[in-house]
């Protein structure tokens, strides 16, 4: 007998459709919790001719089933139906299943209509039914005892390292469509490459991979120690035998000593493997070096590129919802959580706001359904526990931070938390925290501490990505950043300890350090290091002219800035706010700016204007007693101008004009009869909605020239009836929406009955998952 104990409940019946849908021979549809009314399976969800319903209680006893039967009866005789059948993951004696129908017997022909663990499983032990028992993976793996044959068969190296706990996490495993995605890939191409950080869930899937394979026959090679030539030796010298080559992290912890001495090897393996059918590889490794191993080894990024070598990324971006609901509930339902627990998870649905969590990951899954951690919350309390672990997991990061790092590690955290949430350049980082550790007398400075620290933190609080030969440093999780943030909302000195060591403006930014106001007013500015020249211009200029600040430290800047124009910034916005200032008093006077100033500057600054661009810089030069008229003459503006103007009526965004209006009140309004029946009167509805079009930017251009005096507005050539509007692409739109109304409900336009289909999706899969 298959081992039934290993499927959820959910799993249960879904293997329960399969097998009715086979042995009728008509299409199932299955339902979500709140939905069935004491339905689980159904032909149609209108006529419900057929029902069958589940019950798994397969570690229950018999009288808990006939009790939850008797609760069925009055739901059944509600339905109406034809035929009423049970499946149930019990051994039935024929005096109980004699019980069962007789509680049923006018919906039932007879006790066949009942299937018992034992129907169940000679249903499926029967060869001509392999294709359900191959759809089920735990039972598919059962079948082919693999998992008992492991420890005797000679199928892996390192077998220990690949197989620990693997019987624990089998049961737990989900087939997501990554994993079947992986098959695919290895069907069709041999090889392989998976890609994913930490916590998501890349090495459980590498692990079934290989379990799925070995239960194919092939013999699978695997090794942890980056050896290539310890996987050569161990290739069978029988080129047709199946064999499978796991290369874990192999361009993670390994790839830069790969790089000095096996560059050659592994393609070299690569091209074993394309020339053998027989022969399959899985290179795994994190995402953190992918990008520069991939810049950095030319053949290697060639296979890639040309597809040879396949990508298979893991990350909680791709994953659906339905597949995080299935690994949050096997993780529940395997390590049998406290069902007090249990029934928090399913109070009005808080599995819902879980699986959707920002943070959600298999690894924070795993730890908050951990028997040892869960066991200690109290009742009632559960929920609250997990959503401290995903909005501020201290409880998975506060004791290694506190207890397990060293002084060297804490300051690499909270350094990489000063400059970032996302991620940082390896270099900007490095100069944080070696300007942090030189300043402490307990930590030896001798040797290599930011190489030892990277390497501790890399794969535990952080992940590293190189991309085009750039090493970046970012969080490993949004999980980490919020405890560290917390963390230093609790440590003042902590804090204040950052800000005097700073180096770099983002710190000043993030809170870290004095004000940049004070910085830029004491002079010392140029002290930090911004991202950017172009960066320290804008910052250092936008306090100058805000404050009305003149020191000499900053002539130089003012002069670049001016004589630079108009590239002097990438932000334009920016230069027509700065300028403005810099053009006025005491600004002007003091670092000399209209004598830096040429009119061959500030024309091509006008040339490289768009229409907001001049308004911004009218409204700037008003604010400080100026106007453009006084710096260039009425009829270079106007030219300028009108053709700006021009420039963005014709790049203006028609489309939010008429998709913004309200359809089924235009379409209500603007009925037809055509001798039969009414409808819409399209054309009408196109010159509405294309005269919305002109409105909208002739209103949008006037509000906009405001800014400017009449004597330059009255010569704008600007007419309401010369603006274009699209008619062929508006009736486009308009047929789209007649044809589609969506979620809408166009009364009398569309008369159409919608009812739930049975067909699950989205929070209904969810809501499946976690029944009751």
């Amino acid at each position: 007998m298959f081992n039934y104990k290993n499927l959820c409940d959910y799993e249960f019946e879904i293997l329960c459709k399969d097998i009715m849908q086979k042995k009728l021979g008509v299409p199932l549809q299955i339902f979500a919790r709140g939905r069935d009314g004491g339905i689980d399976i159904t032909d149609d969800t209108v006529s419900k001719n057929i029902v069958i319903q589940v019950k798994h209680y397969i570690n229950s006893r018999y009288s808990d089933l006939i009790s939850s039967l008797k609760k069925e009866v009055s739901k059944v005789a509600e339905l109406k139906l034809e035929k009423y059948y049970v499946c149930c993951a019990l051994e039935l004696t024929p005096v109980n299943k004699t019980e069962i129908f007789n509680l049923f017997a006018e919906y039932m022909e007879g006790s066949c209509n009942i299937l018992s663990l034992n129907d169940i499983d000679e249903y499926l032990q029967d060869p001509a039914n392999m294709d359900i028992v191959r759809k089920h993976y735990k039972l598919w793996l059962e079948s082919t005892n693999i998992l008992a044959e492991i420890n005797s068969r000679d199928i892996f190296i390192d077998c220990e390292t690949l197989l620990y706990n693997i019987e624990e996490e089998q049961r737990e495993f989900v087939e997501t469509s990554s994993y079947r995605q992986c098959i695919d890939v290895l069907e069709r191409n041999r090889l392989l490459m998976i890609l994913g950080m930490p916590g998501t869930g890349k090495t459980m899937t590498t692990k079934m991979l290989a379990l799925y394979y070995a239960a194919l026959g092939y013999r699978i090679i695997y090794t942890t120690n980056g050896d290539l030539q310890s996987i050569k030796k161990a290739l069978s010298v029988d080129k047709e035998s199946k064999e499978i080559i796991l290369l874990d992290n192999c361009l993670g912890q390994y790839y830069f000593r790969m790089k000095d001495t096996q560059e050659n090897e592994l393609m070299s393996l690569i091209k074993y493997v394309l020339m053998h059918k027989n022969k399959k590889l899985i290179m795994n490794s994190r995402v953190t070096i992918f990008q520069h191993a991939k810049d950095s080894y030319i053949e290697l990024n060639s296979f890639i590129d040309m597809e040879k070598v396949r990508l298979q990324y893991i990350d909680m971006d791709s994953m659906t919802i339905e597949d995080k609901g299935r690994i949050f509930k096997n993780h529940l339902y395997f390590r049998n959580i406290l069902s007090y627990h249990y029934a928090q998870i399913l109070k009005n649905n808080n599995y819902r706001w879980i699986v959707k969590h920002r943070n959600y990951t298999p690894r924070i899954i795993e730890y908050v359904t951990r028997q040892n951690v869960s066991n200690k919350i109290a009742a009632g309390e559960y929920c609250e526990f997990i959503r401290r672990c995903l909005d501020n997991p201290t409880e998975i990061w506060r004791d290694e931070f506190n207890n397990r790092l060293k002084a060297e590690d804490r300051i690499f955290l909270t350094s990489l938390f000063s400059l970032t949430e996302v991620g940082v350049e390896d270099k900007v980082l490095r100069r944080v925290f070696n300007a942090r550790i030189t300043k402490r007398t307990d930590i030896d400075t001798t040797r290599n501490v930011w190489e030892t620290v990277l390497k501790r933190m890399e794969g535990t609080f952080v992940k590293i990505i190189e991309n085009k030969g750039v090493r970046q440093i970012g969080a490993i999780n949004p999980s980490v950043n919020d405890f560290l943030k917390n963390y230093l909302d609790e440590n003042e000195p902590e804090v204040e300890e950052i800000g005097r060591n700073a180096t770099e403006y983002i710190q000043i930014v993030r809170g870290f350090g004095p004000d940049i106001v004070d910085i830029v007013r004491s002079g010392d500015a140029s002290k930090y290091n911004f991202k950017s020249d172009v960066e320290r211009q804008l910052v250092i200029l936008s306090n100058i002219c805000e404050r009305g600040i003149c020191m000499e430290q900053y002539r130089d800047i003012v002069r670049t800035f001016v004589e630079s124009l108009p590239y002097a910034f990438y932000n334009k916005a920016s230069t027509f706010t700065v300028l403005p200032s810099l053009l006025s008093e005491p600004l002007a006077s003091y670092y000399g700016t209209r004598e830096h100033l040429s009119s061959e500057a500030l024309d091509d600054l006008l040339d490289s204007m768009d229409f907001d661009d001049f308004c911004v810089f009218e409204e700037n030069l008003k604010n400080n007693g100026l106007e453009l008229c006084g710096l260039v003459s009425r009829d270079v503006i106007v030219e300028k101008l009108d053709k700006a103007v021009q420039d963005y009526i014709d790049g203006y965004d028609r489309l939010e004009s008429y998709t913004n209006q309200d359809m089924y009140e235009l379409f209500n309004e603007n009925m037809v009869y055509n001798g039969m029946y009414h409808e819409v009167d399209v054309d009408k509805v196109v010159n509405i909605l294309a005269d919305c079009v002109r409105n909208d930017i002739y209103d949008d251009v006037t509000d906009k020239l405001a800014v400017f005096p009449r004597a330059i507005t009255d010569d704008i050539d600007l007419s309401r009836y010369d603006i274009w509007a699209d008619a062929g692409e508006i009736e486009s739109y308009v047929c789209d929406v007649l044809a589609d109304p969506g979620d809408r409900d166009y009364g009398d336009i569309y008369d159409g009955d919608s009812s739930y289909s049975g067909h699950l999706d989205g929070m209904d899969e969810l809501d499946f998952i976690f029944a009751e």
